[in-house]
């Protein structure tokens, strides 16, 4: 699974990245998604820690090839993507249809290396 497990890259490097500014300047990560709202700074802070966290739990499912989770990735990340789509259509806020491309893309270099996998395994 060599290719699934190189897709995580992605993911990770998005949150660390994400995380790391979310902590540093929350305000220039909403404005640059394109956020039509006005947020407080703990708000960033806050997410950004979860960011870190979970780039972080992700780095150690890549470091340690747990296979068994890579498919989990994607599934969870579905979860995130209906969740962007259901918020952007309650609050109008194109912070989540970017978040919801962001998330998008990192599912698509999953399944694309899922897929080369498992024909490289036939």
């Amino acid at each position: 699974m060599k290719h699934t497990r190189l897709s995580l890259l992605h993911t990770i490097v998005v949150l660390l990245v994400s995380g790391s500014l979310l902590l540093i300047r929350p305000g220039l990560v909403f404005s640059t998604l394109q956020s039509n709202a006005i947020y407080p700074p703990e708000l960033g802070n806050l997410l950004g820690i979860m960011f870190l966290g979970l780039g972080s739990l992700v780095a150690l499912v890549f470091r340690y090839k747990f296979e068994e989770l890579y498919k989990w990735t994607i599934a969870i990340r579905a979860f995130f993507s209906l969740y962007a789509m259901v918020l952007y259509l309650t609050y109008k806020n194109p912070f989540f249809i970017a978040l919801l491309f962001i998330i998008l893309i990192g599912i698509l270099i999953t399944v694309l290396g899922l897929v080369k996998d498992q024909r490289l395994k036939n």
